[in-house]
């Protein structure tokens, strides 16, 4: 029996792929993408008689968009729409900030530890007094000794000031060699076209039991730049972009579906 094109019934989409479009290098995978929708349209003309009446409609200029939510904040996404050059990887001399709290009552001599001094910028270090309803209070200065005024700080270690309170620090630090990265989302700077793979899980509504990959390439794929970050816990963000015609090649493809009936996946 021949292999036949029909329905079929997709669970999710389990991965999308993205590398450069013309090197293949990977660039990153997305997991938790969701309402996943694919949307092609295209300009066209009309010719009519002298009464309106439509004898031909000539299509031209298509077009395609996809769209999907993210179930999480995904920090691939956030550099892939704030554009080339974006992600800085840590090289043993990136700086980051840091903030943190700390309390001292009834002992005048208490002491935070920020980490290896090797890795501090002492000038970036900022104490202020930090209140129950969580407003700041006065600002502290450095000195070799603390005082009600004032923070000490040597080789890596903060002596708070002498008056019971909570205070919160600020300061700069360097983070390990590959242990982190920055991303920068620049007013000069867009995304950059990749070539998008996604892998569907889909069954034939005659095949129910068996579950199957359905992949969907889009061979020039350009992520839009527009984003929302909603910083709360069930906050998602929104991946879409344009689907560019892949224009140099024999096809000229939006996007290909690919579709094997031996490509069975577990559960």
């Amino acid at each position: 029996m021949g292999f036949n094109l029909g329905d079929i019934i997709v669970d999710r989409v389990q991965y999308a792929f993205a590398e450069e479009k013309k090197s293949g290098t990977p660039l990153y995978v997305l997991t938790q993408l969701q309402d996943v929708s694919v949307n092609i349209t295209a300009d066209s003309t009309d010719a009519v008689d002298n009464q309106g009446t439509l004898i031909k409609r000539f299509w031209k200029a298509k077009s395609g968009e996809l769209t999907a939510n993210n179930a999480m904040i995904n920090l691939n996404i956030a550099a892939a729409a704030a554009g080339e050059g974006s992600v800085t990887n840590a090289d043993g001399t990136l700086y980051m900030p840091k903030i943190i709290t700390a309390t001292q009552n009834k002992e005048k001599n208490a002491t935070i530890s920020l980490g290896d001094a090797a890795n501090i910028d002492e000038a970036s270090i900022k104490v202020s007094a930090f209140g129950t309803n969580g407003t700041k209070g006065q600002n502290f200065t450095k000195n070799t000794a603390a005082a009600e005024d004032k923070f000490a700080y040597s080789e890596g270690t903060i002596t708070l000031p002498t008056v019971d309170g909570t205070f919160i620090i600020k300061f700069d630090r360097k983070v390990k060699e590959n242990a982190g990265a920055r991303i920068v989302n620049r007013g000069d700077k867009f995304p950059s076209t990749v070539k998008l793979t996604l892998k569907a899980l889909v069954v034939d509504p005659c095949e129910v039991d068996t579950l199957r990959a359905a992949y969907i390439v889009i061979p020039s794929f350009q992520v839009s730049p527009e984003l929302e970050i909603s910083l709360t816990t069930d906050g998602q963000l929104q991946y879409s972009g344009s689907m560019q015609m892949d224009y140099c090649s024999a096809d000229k493809a939006l996007y290909e579906i690919y579709y094997a009936e031996d490509d069975e996946e577990k559960e």
